[in-house]
């Protein structure tokens, strides 16, 4: 899910903040840019994101900003400096090219000034400042994905119940298929009668075989019971993260759907088969997008 956090905390010497930037992803993936000084806490900053984070792509930055006054140094490059100095004469010597190194030009080229870093002690009231800067981070980033979510569960509820009311068609017209099969039956072999002499016996057998392999009633059955449990997990959610569970029922959903329409022997009961199954794919679009 996308959404965004901000947090900060500071003390008299330092002041570290703290954003997070997420956006959709099947799996978990954070990703960290922080001082190279913090490098050896970026384990500890991961598992409090993963706590809190469950799918999408996270990226984390951590910015340090003294507080106690001090200008940072901008020290000269030297081995920069020292490079470019030896290849200036290089192409004097080599390809006889003449004028002198000008040093506004040298000054301005990147890299000629390194800044250096903030220098901070971390002790355990330092560590704290981060990680309560993380901690207004994520609260922020939450409710920021929380509001997204409300609207995506909204979407997705819509669908669920579109589809329940196919289903409940498809549930309707499935019981009167045998009937309509039936008499498609007797109409084809009244229409024979008068050059075969018709057997009672077979045009039961016949009738009851047609029936059996058009019968859906199985795969409707599950269908309804899929969407049920699917609306159960939005309307009343747990702790738990929806979208692994969710994307389950939707393929299962999708598969009895799919098999209603190869055994249904009726345009109208397929065709309220097909509406469950576009609702499934809109569905799924939405559903990659939960936690």
């Amino acid at each position: 899910m996308t959404g965004f956090g901000q947090g900060t905390s500071e003390s008299p010497e330092i002041r570290v903040s703290v954003e997070l930037r997420g956006v959709n992803n099947r799996y978990t993936d954070v990703r960290f840019r922080i001082p190279a000084e913090l490098s050896e806490l970026e384990s500890e900053l991961r598992r409090q994101v993963l706590e809190r984070v469950k799918r999408g792509r996270v990226e984390v930055t951590v910015g340090v900003e003294r507080q106690d006054g001090k200008e940072i140094r901008q020290t000269l490059n030297r081995p920069l400096l020292e490079e470019l100095s030896r290849a200036a004469e290089e192409a004097r010597q080599e390809l006889g090219l003449q004028g002198p190194l000008d040093l506004t030009g040298i000054l301005s080229i990147p890299g000629m000034f390194r800044t250096e870093s903030v220098e901070v002690t971390w002790t355990d009231a330092q560590k704290d400042l981060l990680h309560q800067a993380l901690l207004q981070a994520l609260t922020a980033f939450d409710t920021d994905r929380t509001r997204e979510g409300e609207a995506l569960t909204r979407d997705i509820l819509t669908r669920i119940d579109a589809m329940l009311a196919n289903a409940k068609k498809a549930e309707q017209r499935a019981a009167e298929v045998p009937g309509i099969l039936r008499d498609k039956l007797v109409q084809r072999l009244e229409n024979l009668s008068d050059v075969a002499e018709l057997d009672p016996a077979r045009f039961a057998q016949e009738a009851a075989y047609l029936a059996d392999r058009s019968d859906v009633t199985e795969e409707i059955v599950r269908l309804e019971g899929h969407l049920g449990q699917a609306r159960t997990l939005l309307s009343q959610p747990d702790d738990q993260p929806l979208s692994k569970r969710l994307e389950f029922l939707l393929q299962e959903i999708h598969r009895e759907s799919n098999t209603v329409c190869s055994k249904a022997a009726d345009l109208q009961l397929t065709q309220h088969a097909l509406a469950v199954k576009l609702d499934v794919e809109k569905a799924r679009e939405q559903v990659l997008n939960l936690e």
